[in-house]
């Protein structure tokens, strides 16, 4: 999609300016995700500003800058929130887009108390890392009824997320609307001259199982070991492949347990790689085992380039899984022999070329193409949000109404 299609409908869009709020701009999904509309969203006529909340802009701000946005770190410290107010009242901006989960609260009322029009809350998963303590929960809930009396907009990733984030009922608040990240398709084209089959060692009868992700706790990069251990008793001989930024402790988790069950051979930690499109569409089958996600896009990445995937039973895999085909659920606490069986069952089936091309015109099709994230942005930010999912909006809130 090029900045000429986004911005088809209007030759000299109306400029406005947009705030986007993260932790750091790191390396992670929503972050990514958040780059790549960039150019589109500057096409339609918002001129992106970073806020982050670290003492650091992070990784990415280099090329949030090269494409044209600004970044700005404002850290959590006592000044804060009078820093935070002045550069609102400064920037007049025409919204603020915050996704730090329910922390989005404190940062709407002060963007309302900078009298900005639009003030979005942007839930990105079905959990968090920060515990369940008395104080977390007390600050949660402070922070739900913040973005309740605050919030112009309520966005979610897919529907788990603001189930989680948000309220069971969000289906009852029209400011509510499920919002799915946008994959850029082309970006998964790009060249590669990597063989994964011949870097893991695999015989031509032998599959590949690939895991893309960071290596944090949640995403169990340890069961893959037990999960190829598995595969062999029902039959089939496999490797498994994981690509993601090292990190000492859990590589030599997944090491110890590639050992303790015999697959020392077969388990191939390969880093972090930029042609992740390409590894993919030489796997048989990506995994997800991770034990919390928001609306994962390595599940995206690989159905659009026609590499089925066996994943957790979570929230917003199931709603991926509902929207396209090739996605099999398993739930989350299954043994590894109940992950082998649904991988098994899926790889003998087999992938032809005309498949994969299938399912490549199926997701530029679906909710999940960069085409539909960028218009449903556009829609908020000009405050005319539309919806696909959740309750219609025929009647607006008064105050969102007369923000919009």
């Amino acid at each position: 999609m090029t900045r000429a299609e986004v911005g088809r409908t209007s030759t000299a869009p109306t400029r406005y300016a947009v705030v986007q709020v993260f932790g750091v701009l790191d390396v992670g999904g929503a972050e990514l995700r958040a780059v790549e509309l960039l150019p589109h969203l500057a096409a339609a006529g918002a001129d992106v500003h970073f806020v982050t909340l670290a003492d650091r802009p992070g990784v990415l701000a280099p090329t949030v800058e090269r494409l044209g946005a600004r970044v700005r770190a404002l850290p959590l410290d006592l000044r804060f929130p009078l820093r935070f107010v002045r550069f609102l009242v400064r920037l007049r901006p025409r919204v603020v887009h915050s996704h730090v989960a329910t922390f989005s609260g404190a940062l709407l009322l002060l963007a309302r108390l900078a009298r900005v029009p639009v003030r979005i809350a942007h839930f990105r998963s079905d959990g968090d890392e920060h515990g369940n303590t008395l104080r977390r929960r007390a600050q949660r809930r402070v922070m739900r009824g913040l973005i309740g009396w605050c919030a112009t907009d309520i966005v979610g990733v897919a529907p788990g997320a603001l189930t989680h984030g948000y309220r069971p009922d969000w289906t009852s608040d029209p400011r509510c609307r499920v919002v799915p990240n946008g994959l850029d398709v082309d970006r998964l084209d790009r060249p590669s001259g990597f063989d994964l089959r011949a870097a893991v060692g695999a015989a031509a009868d032998e599959i590949v199982c690939l895991h893309v992700g960071r290596p944090s706790p949640a995403k169990r990069r340890w069961l893959l070991p037990r999960i190829v251990a598995a595969l062999r008793t029902v039959g089939v001989d496999g490797h498994a492949a994981l690509v993601g930024l090292r990190q000492a402790d859990d590589e030599e988790r997944v090491r110890a347990e590639a050992r303790a069950v015999g697959v020392a051979g077969r388990v191939h930690l390969l880093g972090p790689r930029d042609d992740v499109g390409a590894v993919m569409r030489q796997a048989d089958v990506v995994l997800l085992p991770s034990a919390r996600e928001g609306l994962p896009g390595v599940v995206l990445e690989a159905l659009a380039v026609g590499t089925p995937v066996v994943g957790s039973d979570l929230p917003g895999v199931r709603f991926i899984a509902t929207e396209l085909p090739g996605v099999s659920l398993v739930p989350r606490d299954a043994p590894p022999s109940q992950w082998a069986a649904a991988v098994a069952a899926l790889v003998r089936t087999g992938r032809t070329a005309p498949d994969r091309e299938a399912a490549r015109d199926a997701f530029r099709a679906s909710v999940f193409s960069l085409r539909s994230a960028v218009d449903a942005h556009v829609r908020l930010y000009r405050g005319r949000p539309d919806e696909r999912y959740g309750r219609p909006t025929t009647a607006p809130a008064p105050e969102h109404a007369s923000q919009a």
